[in-house]
């Protein structure tokens, strides 16, 4: 007989199969399925706990990072105002104004003025001059309403000298800075004085200069050198230097007068000497008592008629040349001349006969010029 019987289960098996997990079909079409969840371990029974803070770190960090930026930010704009304030002040339009003549650089100096380049106040003339200022100390401002005063202490060369300068407040920058305008300063001037003759072509360190029609020229502080371009031959010229001390016109030694002298030269006191002999000559040569322009005279007696004047020079006067004076060079007679006269004479009675007398200390003396590249006496008369 067959053995129908189980063979032994293994060793914790069942003897019943799993039932399969049935999912319940819904109660009419369309209602929603309901998956099963899986099982949840019961929680052991723990106290609630409190919320947790919030950390305040966070905030605090950015808040003070906002507040950094905000006084940083603030910072520069205080720096960067700062900053525009001062490079409108008064006192640095004053500095401005000085350190550009320090540098040499006179037509900056001039903007700072308001002027415009012109004489003696250009960048080249200023470079030719000499014995700029060198050095200054600007002290605080004071200002009253819209007027601003500055004083600097300033060094030129061995010599130092204080200068006021007055501002003017002119505008607004950045809307809420006032601005300020120096005002022109009178400045020194080179006073020209050429001791020569008329309309002569004249340098200042070596540029050519046009007076205008005047003497003087405004100038910066410096020394300033004027000089005769092409004196000639007949004379020569004596270069003079100028030096202007300050920035006003009424500091002391702040108009400078350069005084060009002349004298003749040898070629020239030849040329002098031929003319003063031709004018004696010419005296000699009038058959008058009196001869005209001449400052000798040989005196008439009463009652005398006088003919055939004749005048002759015996002793030739010796002549000097001197400087400039109003209108030339001055003759002086060093040895005196002698002039002697002669004439036909009738008297009262009809008597005929010859007169005569003699002039023993003859001295011509006047000036001497050129006129049309000629040289010309002009004597002053004397009586003798």
């Amino acid at each position: 007989m067959p053995d129908n019987s189980l063979p032994p289960l293994p060793e914790g098996a069942s003897a019943i199969p799993p039932v399969p997990q049935l999912h319940p079909a819904p109660p009419y079409p369309g209602a929603p399925r309901y998956e099963p969840q899986p099982n949840v371990a019961p929680q052991p029974n723990v106290a609630p706990q409190p919320p947790a803070r919030k950390s305040r770190t966070g905030l605090i960090v950015g808040i003070s990072i906002a507040a950094a930026v905000v006084v940083a930010g603030g910072a520069g704009l205080a720096v960067a105002g700062a900053s525009i304030s001062a490079s409108v002040a008064p006192d640095t339009q004053v500095e401005r104004f000085l350190q550009n003549l320090v540098d040499g650089r006179a037509e900056e100096a001039l903007a700072v003025m308001g002027e415009e380049p012109v004489g003696l106040l250009t960048d080249e003339a200023y470079a030719a001059s000499a014995n700029h200022i060198t050095a200054f100390a600007v002290a605080q401002p004071k200002t009253t309403g819209d007027t601003s005063t500055v004083t600097a202490e300033i060094t030129q060369g061995g010599t130092s000298y204080t200068q006021q300068f007055v501002l003017n407040k002119s505008a607004k920058s950045f809307v809420v800075f006032d601005t300020w305008q120096l005002e022109p300063l009178p400045l020194g001037a080179v006073d020209v004085q050429v001791q020569g003759p008329p309309g002569l072509a004249l340098q200042i360190d070596g540029n050519a200069v046009d007076l205008g029609g005047g003497t003087s020229l405004r100038a910066f502080p410096g020394d300033y050198e004027v000089a005769v371009v092409d004196e000639g031959e007949l004379f020569d010229a004596e270069p003079a230097t100028a030096n202007v001390v300050g920035l006003s016109d009424d500091a002391a030694g702040s108009v400078a007068t350069a005084a060009v002298t002349t004298t003749l030269t040898e070629a020239g006191a030849a040329a002098a000497r031929s003319a003063v002999d031709a004018y004696v000559d010419g005296c000699v040569a009038q058959p008058s008592l009196k001869p005209d322009n001449c400052g000798f005279e040989a005196r008439a007696q009463d009652g005398i008629t006088y003919s055939n004047i004749r005048w002759s020079l015996t002793v030739r006067p010796t002549l000097s040349f001197g400087g400039w004076a109003q209108d030339g060079w001055t003759v002086t007679t060093e040895t005196a001349g002698t002039v002697d006269v002669v004439a036909d004479s009738v008297d009262g009675a009809g008597r005929p006969g010859s007169s005569g007398t003699t002039i023993s200390n003859y001295r011509p003396a006047g000036e001497i010029s050129i006129v049309d590249q000629a040289v010309v006496f002009t004597p002053s008369l004397l009586s003798f």
